[in-house]
């Protein structure tokens, strides 16, 4: 069985950014933030214009011809995404899929949620 800490390895291979760095492109155009928490947390509130991509569904949002294929994607090959989670370790995990999967400019906010909430303010 693999290891916590060899799963999360995965840091090393995508693009981290603090919370504070996150907040300064809140109202970029050019900056689509993604939700990967559960629909209950993502209710309760979420960053800026967040949409919310279930990440137990990721590589069927990305996948071209998936059933589930989101258009937003294919349709915004340009922008940076910006994704987060609660605390840091399922938004490591999309990014590298979402990187994985094709999106070239995909970072992950470093601590998810839990930093945003320490600076949102």
């Amino acid at each position: 069985m693999k290891k916590f800490d060899d799963l999360m390895s995965v840091k090393n291979e995508i693009e981290n950014i603090t919370a504070k760095d996150a907040k300064n492109k809140l109202n970029d155009p050019n900056v689509q933030f993604i939700d990967v928490r559960d629909k209950e947390s993502f209710s309760k509130g979420t960053i800026g214009n967040a949409i919310h991509l279930d990440k137990a569904f990721l590589e069927f949002y990305l996948a071209e011809g998936s059933p589930l294929e989101n258009e937003f994607f294919k349709n915004n090959p340009d922008k940076e995404y910006i994704v987060f989670c609660g605390v840091g370790g399922q938004g490591t995990l999309a990014t590298k899929t979402m990187k994985d999967m094709g999106l070239k400019n995909v970072k992950n906010i470093s601590g998810g949620m839990a930093e945003w909430e320490k600076i949102k303010k």
